[in-house]
């Protein structure tokens, strides 16, 4: 870690400055110390790359991390890495203390959305260092769709994976003792809970696992069900040549409400995180019969053994359609990693970016399954799969990132994002209606200066 001399307030206030505060009037030495950094590390050979850098994140699992640090001190052996994971529910707040304290990582792992803004200022620029290692088409290395909110970001960071969301993901033996069969639409899904309701099996919940207390988790499904009915229009209003208080979006926030309405989710879904809550409850405790969740969940499946799940299978499917909608799925690029202005290792910091982007890593991710990778021609693979339901699985990720793409899962404008899930968990909780969520929803866009 590198400690600053800055006071905590004045750090926390440059995290909230735009790209008009007075940071701007530095831009020209910025430049000019990255353009040194880039060449630096396109002069040194990998062997010769050498330093000590912290890595703060939530990905990789333990198990993934093994493999991977091994591939990379393989190619650099003098680059030593420091891992610090947290999980995803407390990790935003651990940065922001340890930021605030006048601690930064060397590198470091962003969720999307405001977080990369808010801390854009302390970060490296990332494309002058693609370009000298990678060349100047160096963006081609990557799929493209993915790197698009890094590119609105100016690459400050640049993601590891591709996440595809949300899926419905079921326990397979359960499904089969209460005669159920994955659903593709609504009311399927309505009647599977009812199976489950009927069945009374000792210890289950018979509830669809959701952790309504992400604002991701929550948003993912609102955002799919906008695009189920009316694909396009979501995009449209975040860049204001839409309302959210249009016919479409009353639809949807309708639609959303309908789940607790007809009581598909766990009770206290609404403070429910996915890790280490959600993911516990169906895991590990076996309370759950099925959660909507990330194309993410496979990489648990696929470490099975490891995490003592037993000989369980688990099938996958997309979100069920609401009645008139079409199937649909979110996509972005995920884990995107930065690295500190302030750090003394930028090279080393950098080579490990790079191999986390475009490197073995990526080999190493296409078979621990937690995302699709980045880089592309690479995809999923099922040799750790155990069963043929959890190969198919693979499929039903893949033909979902090839047809049925609805688009990016976080909007441009985080104001917005949040608007939409506080008003959201007032719906759920009756506290509003979808009226009334979504005009609230809109005053957050009209405040916009876009």
């Amino acid at each position: 870690m590198k400690k600053r001399n800055l006071a905590s307030a004045i750090l926390a206030s440059l995290l909230l400055l735009s790209a008009c505060s007075p940071q701007s009037k530095d831009a020209a030495p910025a430049a000019s110390g990255n353009s040194k950094t880039a060449e630096a590390v396109a002069a040194q050979k990998p062997e010769e790359v050498a330093g000590e850098i912290s890595f703060w994140s939530w990905s990789p699992e333990d198990n993934v991390w093994q493999d991977l640090i091994k591939a990379f001190n393989a190619k650099y052996p003098k680059i030593k890495v420091n891992y610090v994971r947290t999980p995803s529910a407390d990790y935003e707040k651990k940065i922001q203390v340890a930021i605030q304290g006048g601690e930064v990582p060397d590198v470091m792992a962003f969720q999307n959305g405001p977080m990369i803004k808010n801390y854009s200022p302390i970060l490296e620029p990332l494309a002058p260092l693609a370009e000298k290692t990678l060349g100047k088409d160096w963006e081609k290395t990557f799929k493209a769709t993915p790197m698009e909110s890094s590119k609105k970001n100016d690459y400050k960071t640049i993601p590891t994976g591709v996440a595809v969301t949300p899926f419905l993901s079921y326990d397979v033996d359960m499904f089969n003792k209460v005669g159920a069969h994955p659903p593709k639409t609504y009311d399927e899904l309505k009647q599977v809970v009812k199976k489950f309701e009927d069945a009374k099996l000792p210890g289950i919940i018979p509830r669809v696992g959701f952790a309504g207390g992400k604002s991701a988790t929550v948003t993912d499904v609102f955002y799919t069900l906008v695009n189920q009915i009316a694909p396009g229009k979501l995009y449209e209003a975040d860049a204001g040549k839409a309302k959210f208080t249009d016919p479409v979006f009353i639809q949807a926030t309708n639609a959303f409400k309908q789940f607790y309405t007809d009581q598909l989710f766990q009770d206290g879904n609404l403070t429910t995180k996915y890790d280490p809550d959600l993911r516990d409850m169906y895991e590990q405790k076996k309370q759950l019969p099925m959660i909507l969740v990330g194309a993410w969940i496979m990489n648990d499946v696929a470490n099975k053994d490891g995490l003592k799940m037993g000989d369980r299978t688990f099938g996958l499917v997309p979100m069920p359609v609401i009645s008139g909608g079409k199937t649909s799925v979110l996509i972005n690029g995920d884990v995107p990693l930065g690295i500190s202005k302030e750090s003394k290792n930028k090279a080393a910091a950098w080579r490990f970016v790079e191999f986390m982007a475009t490197g073995d890593y990526q080999t190493i991710l296409s078979k621990a399954l937690q995302f699709l990778p980045v880089k592309e021609g690479l995809s999923m693979d099922k040799a750790n799969l155990k069963t043929d339901i959890e190969k198919q699985s693979v499929d039903v990720i893949v033909n979902s990132l090839t047809k049925d793409v609805g688009g990016i899962r976080f909007l441009d404008n985080a104001s917005i994002e949040q608007a939409i899930f506080v008003n959201l968990q007032k719906v759920a909780s009756g506290a509003a209606t979808a009226e009334q969520a979504m005009a609230e929803v809109q005053k957050a866009s009209d405040a916009v200066k876009r």
